[in-house]
């Protein structure tokens, strides 16, 4: 086999594994979804439960702190300290709620457009996937473009999909490189490189929620766990509520400002 067969064949290995890795990423990307759809109002109440028993823990830290020394507790100055230490875990809780609403209306669309989708990102990916074609990382207007195209398949937008088709034409006329007429540098490295990437994704989650998800049991049985330990958290939230009481009255002290 001569050097320019066996570069064809390397070349359709790659541009396959490429095609497969973004595809395996997809569906990774979509079990997320169906898993925080199906589970995240429970990942989130349970969460909120537990950034709540991390605030009273400081709070009574807080208060003993001021009773062992003697001083007066400023109301107002230690709820600026409590709001300044739980500020990035409200963003964490803020960002799930924005991730619950995200997912809780999942579009689904027919096996046509679906095979329609795959196809035309395949179509669009030969010519300015980046691993493919160089001239895309050098050129601003197409990496944008591919940006693009990326989010449009992972959202199923045909129609956005379709639309970057045409202006991804005019692009590539303009710059007059085509990813066939390209070399590749160490491609037999990048598709072992790509056949681990794949094995790493199918393995670990997000991808394995698809096992969750496929089992109503598996299902029914996560929910059980996550209301069981959302109960342990509010049990646990309630002693803490009961330790800063007992500690008020044992003589911790407040003041406002005026």
């Amino acid at each position: 086999m001569d050097n320019e067969a066996e570069n064809k064949i390397l070349r359709y290995e790659y541009e396959k594994l490429l095609f497969e890795r973004d595809r395996v990423k997809k569906e990774a990307d979509n079990y997320l979804r169906l898993y925080i759809h199906e589970f995240g109002e429970l990942i989130t109440e349970l969460f909120h439960k537990k950034i709540s028993c991390i605030e009273k823990k400081k709070m009574i830290s807080y208060c003993q702190a001021a009773v062992n020394y003697g001083k007066l507790i400023n109301i107002e100055e230690m709820n600026r300290y409590i709001e300044s230490e739980m500020s990035d875990y409200q963003q964490q809780l803020n960002d799930m709620m924005e991730n619950n609403k995200t997912c809780k209306d999942l579009d689904t669309i027919s096996q046509n457009e679906c095979l329609k989708i795959k196809r035309l990102y395949r179509k669009i990916a030969k010519k300015i996937h980046p691993d493919l074609n160089p001239v895309t990382e050098n050129n601003p207007v197409l990496s944008e473009l591919w940006v693009n195209v990326m989010n449009a398949y992972h959202r199923n937008d045909l129609e956005a999909l379709e639309r970057l088709e045409v202006q991804i034409n005019s692009v590539l006329r303009e710059t007059g490189v085509s990813a066939d007429e390209t070399d590749i540098p160490d491609i037999q490295d990048k598709i072992q490189a790509l056949e681990n990437e794949i094995e790493t994704i199918l393995s670990t989650d997000p991808y394995q929620y698809k096992f969750i998800l496929d089992d109503e049991g598996l299902v029914k049985e996560k929910k059980e766990e996550l209301s069981k330990e959302i109960e342990i958290y509010s049990n646990y939230e309630n002693q803490l509520k009961d330790i800063l009481k007992s500690l008020i009255e044992r003589g911790a002290k407040f003041t406002w400002e005026n």
